[in-house]
């Protein structure tokens, strides 16, 4: 295979405002520092997975603009080659993130230009050109087209499912592992618990469900078996991209046939580190990094 995983979704710039103190809207405030770095949810997991040692790239769109070049220049730096991303007439997306240092919480604010990604031209041979596909929920129909051409091959899909969008569970059946957020799992289901959700969502589809919570853990449901991951205990300087490096780890070690316990933990282990430093990619973890936590 030529690459480990290729992702289609969206890549983006971050531009990280640290609050100095309680943020409050409709006042002036003083920024304690101001941070610039690529962003975005499967793009920050292939980040993840390159820093690990694994081969990746990215399918997706970037505006012909300034954000665009620096997007792409991101990529390259981070190790993840952006072959499959096209640059298209618009605005490139772009995020603001409302840091606050040592608070399980962060504020982020988007934009993009839909005439960048809408009708997203796709190469089948990049996308089944890996063992496995991660996508997101942001370019459906792409990732829809992704995902067939991948099951059709025999390969692995994974989708990260922060929140219920139009065509969203559309993409569900599609996909061999649905790693969601809590919001996603509620929304999708109808149930408020997690491990509720969880299981729900492993009976509809048959396959590994599991469902992140932040600072407490996840839910997972596997071939009938329903178990609870906790987080790390850490001091957190930013969480931004956690969830991404989450799924980027998960990922990996699934790849490396780690059992399905292990590679939870594994990537427990991994988003924990990565809220060392500002930004999801400021506090991108080594094996040996994830290894020492793990047996601490």
């Amino acid at each position: 295979m030529r690459y480990d995983v290729v992702g289609v979704g969206i890549a983006s710039l971050d531009l990280i405002g640290v609050a100095a103190s309680e943020p409050q809207l409709g006042a002036k405030q003083p920024l304690a520092a101001w941070i610039e770095m690529g962003g975005g949810p499967v793009a920050t997991a292939l980040a993840t997975i390159a820093r690990m040692g694994g081969r990746v790239a990215l399918a997706g769109a970037v505006g012909d603009d300034v954000y665009g070049a620096r997007i792409l220049s991101s990529l390259r730096e981070a190790g993840v080659d952006p072959v499959g991303v096209s640059v298209r007439p618009g605005s490139s997306h772009v995020a603001f993130v409302l840091a606050e240092p040592g608070r399980d919480r962060r504020t982020i604010w988007w934009h993009n230009d839909r005439a960048v990604l809408d009708q997203l031209p796709l190469d089948r041979a990049l996308i089944i050109s890996a063992r496995a596909l991660l996508i997101d929920t942001h370019i459906p129909d792409a990732s829809a087209t992704a995902a067939r051409w991948m099951r059709d091959s025999g390969g692995l899909v994974m989708i990260d499912a922060e929140r219920v969008r139009e065509s969203t569970l559309e993409l569900l059946p599609l996909c061999d592992l649905l790693v969601v957020s809590e919001r996603f799992g509620r929304e999708a289901t109808g149930f408020t618990a997690p491990d509720e959700a969880a299981q729900a969502l492993h009976r509809r589809y048959g396959r590994l469900a599991l469902v992140t919570c932040g600072a407490e853990g996840s839910w997972c449901a596997h071939e009938g078996e329903l178990f609870h991951t906790p987080t790390f205990a850490i001091a957190p300087v930013d969480t931004t991209g956690a969830g991404d490096v989450f799924h980027g780890a998960l990922l990996y070690a699934l790849l490396r046939d780690n059992p399905v316990r292990a590679a939870i933990r594994y990537a427990s282990a991994a988003a924990a580190l990565s809220c060392r430093a500002f930004g999801g990619r400021g506090s991108l973890p080594t094996t040996g990094e994830v290894a020492a936590l793990l047996d601490a």
